[in-house]
């Protein structure tokens, strides 16, 4: 029942981290460093809204607790 909705989350969070790692080689190679930019400011006020683990973390909790919800609410 919870394969599909699984198999779409796991899709979605694929993709959104290749176009993520495709756009910092594209960044990397239009400026020609080879060396990490300095980090930007909003990051470095906010160092956990961007990170990337944590947001997967995000997304996973939510998913399990809408499946936890949704038996619960069946009474299983």
């Amino acid at each position: 029942m919870w394969l599909y909705p699984t198999i779409f989350v796991v899709i979605i969070l694929c993709f959104i981290g290749y176009y993520l790692t495709v756009r910092v080689g594209h960044n990397i190679e239009g400026s020609g460093q080879e060396r990490d930019p300095e980090v930007p400011e909003e990051i470095q006020e906010h160092p956990f809204l961007l990170n990337p683990i944590i947001l997967s973390y995000a997304v996973f909790g939510a998913f399990t607790g809408i499946i936890i919800f949704y038996y619960w609410a069946r009474g299983y």
